[in-house]
């Protein structure tokens, strides 16, 4: 596993530099789930393009609110029903009664792990970095440590990737998404092994 992951650095090193988690990192499982420590090139610079973390008012003033759903933004008349009402790109926007976005779903078209984490890291400040990662039954679970993220509340980003079917359900899959799941932890909060995905 650490090979592919050497090889994947070696490959976008030349434009995007390479991320790692820090050794005491709780492994994970031996499977291909390990692509989230190859950071992609387009990480968010500052809050021009604003994401988890960042302000009510950035994400306001970027983001075009979706009627067709309550906390709603974007839209995609191409998602399907069943993963976005109304074509929301992004869905379940909250705040949290703060000033800060602290979670969101971030709607898809099908795509692979390669390019959901493509899509995960220009959600990200661009100082963000893998702390760990941890493949579940039907969800794969990727945290990042960002010094912004601590400055402005002592929080670290989590984000559940996973693949809604037709009929909701989450299905078992380590190379298909169409949903990424943003939410702000405590920084330096652990995996949860226990946890599951949700239903």
């Amino acid at each position: 596993m650490r090979v592919a992951i050497a090889v994947g650095c070696v490959l976008v090193s030349a434009t995007a530099g390479c991320s790692r988690s820090p050794a005491s990192t709780p492994a994970a499982p031996a499977t291909p789930s390990a692509v989230a420590l190859v950071p992609a090139a387009s990480a968010v610079q500052g809050e021009s393009v604003p994401g988890i973390g960042t302000t009510r008012a950035a994400w306001d003033d970027s983001h075009t609110p979706n009627a067709a759903a309550p906390n709603a933004y974007g839209r995609d008349p191409s998602l399907p029903e069943y993963l976005a009402r109304g074509g929301a790109v992004y869905s379940d926007v909250s705040d949290q009664g703060t000033d800060r976005i602290h979670g969101y779903s971030l709607n898809m078209h099908t795509v692979d792990r390669f390019e959901v984490l493509r899509r995960v890291w220009q959600e990200l400040p661009s100082d963000a970095t893998v702390a760990w990662d941890l493949m579940r039954d039907h969800c794969y679970r990727v945290a990042f440590n960002s010094p912004t993220l601590r400055a402005v509340g002592d929080f670290m980003a989590t984000v559940q990737l996973q693949y809604i079917q037709a009929d909701g359900k989450k299905a078992t899959s380590s190379d298909r998404f169409n949903q990424a799941v943003f939410r702000l932890d405590r920084a330096g909060s652990p995996p949860d092994g226990a946890e599951g995905c949700g239903k």
